[in-house]
């Protein structure tokens, strides 16, 4: 049995070539054999965080989650540039119909959605030239996949690019600024109310918008409010494996293009996070 669980994170909305270190839905393929060649088990972060809670963690093990909520995270996609683009979800599928990954694998993502419809749509215009990457449509269905799981990436990621943000003073592009009560209502309350509203499911988790918490949200309002709101932790973009001993509202986790950018160092990122 093993005392740590690694938590992984893919940005599908990633895709600025189609070779494994500048598209995240190609590095998210060869991951995943990657993982099952090298004899880790890929569970649900809910199970996998409940099996190291009661210490029958399988040793290496893995949860899948993705940030930001991309079409893509769901369904494939004509990439303007790039081609045509198998979406997470499809190729998850594809790998299991093909029977690439060993019947050991509980393979899910839980896939962490900005609530606001508003937030998408500007996002949508200025980040991704208004290819509607972000629609919220296929939340219901994801959820009665048996593979994705939405979760809440927040209101409004308090994002730079949004004229207006739930931050009192709108300072935006941090979410260290979400530092008081009514911030994160609407951050966490209001979103995972939305994300309930329109997916069937209210979210169980909660994923820090660029990895980044206040103090007053992370060790005051969640660990009072989060259960109430059906939360079970919040996760964060710290670079290392979860174990018995980390904050519950501030897990880490590895974040593709950022702690590996192809199968070498995703291999070597692994051996270290087992040892």
């Amino acid at each position: 049995m093993s005392d740590r669980l690694v938590i992984l994170t893919w940005h599908s909305v990633n895709v600025l070539g189609n070779h494994y270190a500048d598209n995240d839905l190609i590095a998210f393929s060869e991951d995943l054999l990657l993982l099952d060649r090298l004899g880790w088990t890929i569970l649900p972060l809910e199970s996998g965080l409940q099996r190291l809670a009661k210490g029958d963690l399988p040793d290496r093990a893995v949860a899948l989650t993705a940030d930001d909520g991309s079409i893509l995270d769901f369904d494939s996609f004509p990439h303007p540039t790039c081609g045509a683009q198998l979406g997470l979800l499809p190729r998850l599928r594809r790998l299991l119909v093909e029977q690439r990954l060993d019947k050991r694998h509980e393979p899910v993502i839980s896939a962490f959605v900005i609530a606001s419809p508003e937030a998408r749509a500007e996002l949508d215009r200025k980040v991704t030239g208004g290819l509607d990457l972000w629609p919220d449509h296929w939340w219901r269905e994801a959820n009665g996949s048996g593979l994705m799981n939405i979760e809440s990436h927040s209101w409004d990621h308090n994002h730079d690019v949004l004229e207006v943000t739930a931050q009192r003073a709108n300072r935006r592009g941090d979410f260290r600024a979400i530092e008081t009560e009514d911030e994160c209502r609407i951050e966490v309350d209001q979103a995972s109310a939305w994300i309930e509203r329109l997916s069937g499911r209210r979210p169980r988790f909660f994923a820090y918008p660029y990895g980044q918490s206040s103090d007053y949200l992370r060790r005051d309002y969640l660990p009072a409010r989060g259960a109430g709101l059906g939360l079970h932790a919040a996760l964060s973009c710290e670079p290392a494996p979860v174990s018995r001993s980390s904050e519950r509202w501030h897990l880490p986790r590895y974040v593709c293009g950022r702690d590996w950018n192809s199968p070498e160092e995703f291999a070597r990122l692994l051996a270290d996070a087992s040892t």
